[in-house]
């Protein structure tokens, strides 16, 4: 319990100082540059929370990854190299942070969670096969081909219910 109060006054103190400088006018950076400090805050408490609290839930270690990188994902935005309109084209990111956070998740639990795997690689695919096509990396036919494929989703949900039966029948 001591923990989340330091952790809570270290936030309202640097909250404050921050806020104090660009009242003084201070040359810091305006909040619509540092905002994506919260969701990587936030998202790393998560992951600290999994890694020194006594209460080890993986579904921690999902939410701490997606939100750290988000944050990372919209310093991009705001620092500089994305523009907020370019996240048109960008969108299959989040989904491979959805991806990247169940494979995290997955890892959490000792490899032993078969639906977070099963999920981390439909959301890698799908955001990888996004990310290709609105980047434009394909030719035209390929780009009209992609969304035919989708019945792949379902032999990869076969494989990992038939991974999942041998394993537990080996366990």
């Amino acid at each position: 319990m001591r923990k989340s109060r330091v952790v809570l006054a270290l936030v309202f103190i640097l909250l404050g100082v921050y806020l104090l400088l660009d009242q003084l006018g201070v040359g810091i950076p305006g909040w619509e540059v540092v905002w994506p400090v919260l969701p990587l805050a936030g998202g790393l408490a998560f992951l600290g929370r999994y890694l020194f609290g006594r209460q080890r839930d993986p579904g921690q270690v999902f939410v701490g990854t997606a939100a750290a990188l988000a944050g990372v994902l919209f310093f991009f935005v705001t620092l500089g190299p994305v523009e907020y309109s370019d996240l048109g084209t960008w969108w299959p990111v989040f989904v491979l942070i959805g991806g990247v956070a169940f494979l995290a998740q997955w890892a959490a639990t000792g490899f032993r969670d078969w639906g977070a795997l099963f999920l981390a690689l439909v959301a890698l695919v799908v955001g990888g096969a996004g990310l290709i096509v609105t980047l434009r990396l394909l030719g035209p036919q390929t780009a009209a081909l992609l969304p035919r494929l989708w019945p792949v989703v379902l032999i990869l949900l076969g494989l990992m219910v038939l991974l999942r039966a041998t394993f537990d029948r080996r366990s």
